[in-house]
């Protein structure tokens, strides 16, 4: 750790590469801030050649959303995933809804992103809605290397896919309007 230095924050949209080590990058985006040093963020189906991805940022984020979770800062702090530049980003399209479980065993409620709305869930909610997970960046950056064919894939990383998301706009309407966002 480099003493005294302090770290840029990073905020909703900015765009940053991930270095394959190989020469090549790929693209990703945070979506959203949750809590201190943890965001959730996009990666995208796009690998460029390091050096030209920074010219490449419109293309890469006309591209396919490929991973998505939230994650920590820690591969930011030291410049390993660099910020290129701060684009736009609609929450609404990307971020999720969770369920929680309550009170009592196997009953769950549903959250938006934030926690800050919540509702008893329904049957099919409670078996298509993740729970909230943290995921180390370097299992992010491990499975963009391996889908991008440079290690083998794990299972494990299929779960990092973004599918078929429900977002919080979804179950509980347009966010800014209901005061999601509690930032």
């Amino acid at each position: 750790m480099v003493r005294g230095k302090k770290w840029p924050s990073l905020k909703d949209g900015d765009v940053f590469k991930i270095p394959l080590g190989d020469g090549r990058a790929a693209v990703g985006q945070v979506v959203s801030k949750y809590l201190s040093g943890t965001y959730y963020v996009l990666i995208f189906d796009f690998v460029a050649a390091e050096e030209e991805v920074s010219s490449l940022v419109s293309e890469a984020l006309e591209s396919e959303p490929l991973f998505a979770g939230l994650t920590f800062d820690a591969l930011f702090r030291p410049g390993r995933w660099q910020v290129l530049e701060n684009r736009p980003v609609d929450g609404r399209k990307f971020l999720p809804a969770y369920k929680v479980g309550w009170r009592v065993p196997g009953q769950y409620v549903v959250v938006d992103f934030w926690g800050t709305r919540r509702r008893p869930a329904t049957d099919l909610e409670k078996e298509i809605l993740p729970n909230r997970k943290y995921r180390s960046p370097a299992i992010f950056d491990d499975a963009i290397r391996a889908h991008a064919g440079l290690e083998p894939w794990v299972e494990y990383y299929g779960d990092l896919r973004v599918g078929d998301i429900v977002t919080s706009a979804d179950l509980f309407g347009d966010w800014q309007e209901a005061g999601g966002d509690p930032r």
